[in-house]
Order: C-alpha cells, then structure tokens, then sequence
C-alpha cells in the first residue's frame, strides 16, 4: 500500500516525499507532465496520488486541472488536494464561481466575455478606481487599479480580438528583486476581463486548514497591497473567523486550504482567496505570544495546541491527513 506523488513542472513534489518518509510512509513518483502519463498512472498500484497544481501559467494550469479530472473522475482514483479545490486553485474566476454560488461573502465581481457588456458596464459605473484582475497569478502579479473610464476602455479594448484576428491581449508584467520589471508573455489573456469592487480593508487575515488543524496570522501591507508583501502579523484570530474558515471548509469539503480573508472597517468578513496550496515556508503557521501552535475544534470550542506542525510546507499534515482517509495510517 503506498501513495503516488505526481512530479510537476518544479521541484515542490520533494516536500511530499520528506513528508512521507518522515511518516514511514511507501510512496511512488510519477512524472504527469509526460507524454506517457496515462499509462502510468493506470499500471500504478497505489491508492491514491498527492499533487501540487501548477499556476504559474494558464497553460499549465489548464494541463493540470484536465489531467487530475480524467485521474480522479474516470480512472475514479483518490488525489489530494480534492479536485473541487484544485479547479479553484489559482483561478480568480472558478472561485468567484464557487463564492458566488455558495453565498459565501466576497468582492462585488464582474466577469464579462462580450466586449460590448464590458464597455456598458464601465460606462455606468460610479465607484472608482475598479480593480483589474488577470485570471491566472499569484502574489498580486497583473493587479491594476483603474482611475477611471478611460483606463478601463483602454484594458478592455486591448483585451478583446479586433476584426476577428487582430488581439494584443493583456500581459502581466513582473518585478524581479533587482528592481526591473519583464513581461509575462507566456500568461497572456484574451478575449475576456475581471473587474472587482474597491474594499476598504483594515486586515487581511491568511487562515488555513488542513486536515482539522487550523492556523491563522495577519498579511500586513506593502506598496498598498497585502497579497504578496512577504509580511505577517503573529496575532492570534479571532474565534469568529476560524468559525467562518470551518465553515467555508465544510461546505465545500475541502481538506486542504488557504482562505485569505479581508475584515472591513465595519467588522465584516470577505473572501478574497481560496488556495488548496499556498506558500509555507515558516515550519510553523502560527504564532500565539511567540508560542508556535495549532487550533483544533474540540466539541464546539477553539483549543490552543502548542508545537510545530507544519514541516516541509506543510505537507506532513496532507500527506498525514490522506494517508488517514485511504486507510494507511
């Protein structure tokens, strides 16, 4: 009995491996970016394959979300993260979808493929500046804040075709650690934008779950933006919040995620993130008065554990937590 670890295009797949031999776990390595996937994954004898969706790029993202749903919905074999949370993963729309279907509190969202509603909709609109969104990208990357009208024609009409061939599209530009920016021409997007509501925000708070471990901090501001500053706040959350986090969990039954949630100057809760992987690179997510630790629900109350729980990115405690639905732990 083992665990099939799915290589993707980087070398996170290393961290579900430490995870499992850590935990004396039997594991395999199939590599899902090659032409010979399939076969492999059909010869394999393992119960069920651990992954890390790649998002850097719609491309990769569109390879991973297709190849998971043959795994998981025709070969009917397990894999973790589920695949509801990975089709949401690192797509603004999908869990704008979800969100939105789920009356689960977010930002006032407009997704439009006609170009036509989309010059509407700028034109009627009072509350500026509007947020722009790219669909694929993390850290904040392709991000604009739209001024005004002129902006927001300006985006639209670079982003949608002209005289049926003719499309420049939208390219999200990076800011590299030596200061200079380059374009992320293998992530352009066409025919379609995202525009977003202007929050008031007084934090934003990473909450996360994994396995019915939760561990919560504060993503402080940089630049006018809290989402890729690299900052953390060690504040304990409120109960409330982890309430809110344990319910999105349980609704969506999600086992593994990162629901970064902004609290408003009113007190209210608001989803802007739902990430089934994130970045962990603090062996322990939380801190409560420099104590490293966990909250656990036991009969209905929040209880303080105090330890490290989060080795290799916090894949001991998936690897853990699968390893526990299969019935290998």
């Amino acid at each position: 009995m083992s665990l099939g670890i799915l290589k993707g295009f980087d070398d996170y797949y290393k961290n579900y491996v430490k995870a499992c031999e850590e935990l004396k776990l039997q594991y395999e390595i199939i590599d899902i970016v090659s032409d010979g996937w399939i076969e492999r994954i059909k010869q394999s004898q393992c119960d069920g394959f651990l992954h890390r969706p790649a998002a850097d790029s719609s491309t990769h993202k569109e390879m991973f979300d297709s190849r998971l749903f043959f795994i998981n919905k025709v070969l009917n074999k397990p894999i973790y993260p589920d695949f509801l949370s990975t089709y949401i993963y690192e797509s603004k729309k999908n869990m704008y979808y979800w969100l939105e279907m789920n009356d689960i509190p977010h930002a006032n969202t407009h997704i439009f493929y006609n170009k036509e509603e989309a010059l509407d909709f700028v034109n009627s609109n009072k509350e500026w500046p509007l947020i722009f969104k790219p669909n694929v990208g993390s850290a904040a990357i392709g991000i604009l804040f739209l001024k005004n009208k002129r902006q927001a024609k300006r985006l639209i009409n670079r982003s949608f075709t002209k005289w049926r061939f003719f499309n420049k599209g939208y390219t999200p530009w990076y800011k590299t650690k030596y200061g200079f920016k380059i374009p992320l021409m293998y992530n352009k997007q066409y025919d379609y934008v995202e525009f977003q509501s202007k929050i008031d925000i007084k934090y934003e708070w990473r909450i996360i779950q994994i396995g019915g471990s939760f561990f919560g901090h504060q993503k402080l501001e940089k630049n006018g933006l809290h989402s890729g500053s690299g900052l953390v706040g060690w504040v304990a959350p409120p109960f409330e919040l982890l309430d809110f986090v344990k319910h999105i969990c349980e609704l969506g039954h999600f086992d593994s995620m990162d629901v970064d949630v902004f609290e408003d100057k009113d007190g209210n809760f608001i989803v802007n993130e739902l990430q089934a992987i994130f970045g962990s690179y603090n062996a322990s997510q939380m801190y409560i008065n420099e104590k490293p630790g966990r909250f656990i629900c036991k009969n209905g109350c929040w209880v303080f554990e105090e330890g490290v729980f989060c080795q290799n990115a916090s894949n001991n405690l998936r690897v853990e937590s699968f390893a526990k639905q299969l019935g290998l732990l």
